[in-house]
């Protein structure tokens, strides 16, 4: 063959092998330009795996707004603006340094993609009522973290204290180690988190909610509320990554178990 011939054959091919490269490029920009990022498994944790896997310095370079615990189940987590804030088991809020550890939690960078105006809500499950419906449009199927702001009338949160070793399950945890606060007249900010129902063995189905008030003087895991009214920014997730624990509890761990009814119990 030809050397001319054989070199214009060889230019089409990378041109066009760049063409598909710059192509799915594009759809990956356009449809994941964000990443649902997690620490460990909910299945793990509840059965102990308390242990941190990653510092909070690494944890905030994976995104902006999350939730989730630090080692030892040492209270509850609020990302929000890029902002690690621990809701502690004596009700304060801390800000926490980049060297604490974390052992589960879920963390993205925030992108508006919708926005729920005028939000009323008599109560917890109103207002994930309201949050189910919104995403309808989006799609059920999807990863969402809501931002949602506005008054409360009442709501009721829980930090849990830090554990020791050896360590117990979780929901043995909840109920001897919880500590539950009730806020009337607050105005806040509620993460809620949403994993669809094919992702139950990874994560909880359905909505998690943590809360931060405007003050950063109260906040915690949202057990319940009353009377909210304020509005929501909706951000679709399309993309999952995971760090799991390295260590022998983990790797040796039984997964066997149904944890769904315990993890509902908890929530």
């Amino acid at each position: 063959m030809n050397k001319k011939i054989v070199l214009v054959l060889i230019v089409v091919g990378l041109l066009a092998v760049s063409a598909v490269s710059a192509q799915n490029s594009l759809f990956l920009n356009k449809n994941n330009d964000d990443s649902m990022y997690q620490v460990s498994l909910m299945q793990a944790f509840m059965h102990g795996e308390y242990n941190g896997v990653i510092t909070v310095g690494d944890f905030k370079s994976h995104g902006d707004i999350g939730l989730g615990t630090f080692e030892g189940v040492n209270g509850e987590m609020i990302v929000l603006d890029g902002v690690v804030y621990q809701a502690a088991a004596d009700g304060s809020i801390n800000v926490m340094a980049n060297n604490e550890t974390i052992p589960f939690a879920t963390i993205t960078n925030f992108d508006e993609d919708g926005k729920i105006t005028n939000i009323t809500a008599k109560n917890f499950d109103d207002l994930t009522g309201k949050l189910d419906k919104a995403i309808e449009e989006y799609g059920t199927n999807n990863m969402y973290v809501i931002k949602i702001k506005g008054d409360f009338s009442n709501i009721t949160v829980r930090s849990v204290e830090k554990q020791e070793k050896p360590y117990k399950e979780f929901t043995e945890v909840a109920k001897v180690d919880q500590k539950v606060f009730n806020h009337t007249d607050v105005t806040g900010t509620v993460v809620a988190v949403y994993f669809p129902e094919y992702m139950n063995e990874l994560n909880m189905h359905g909505w998690h909610l943590h809360f931060l008030s405007d003050d950063k003087t109260k906040g915690g895991h949202v057990l319940g509320l009353s009377d909210f009214s304020g509005s929501g920014q909706i951000d679709e997730i399309h993309e999952f990554s995971m760090i799991l624990p390295s260590d022998d509890t983990f790797t040796k761990m039984n997964f066997t178990e149904d944890m769904s009814n315990k993890i509902s119990s908890v929530e």
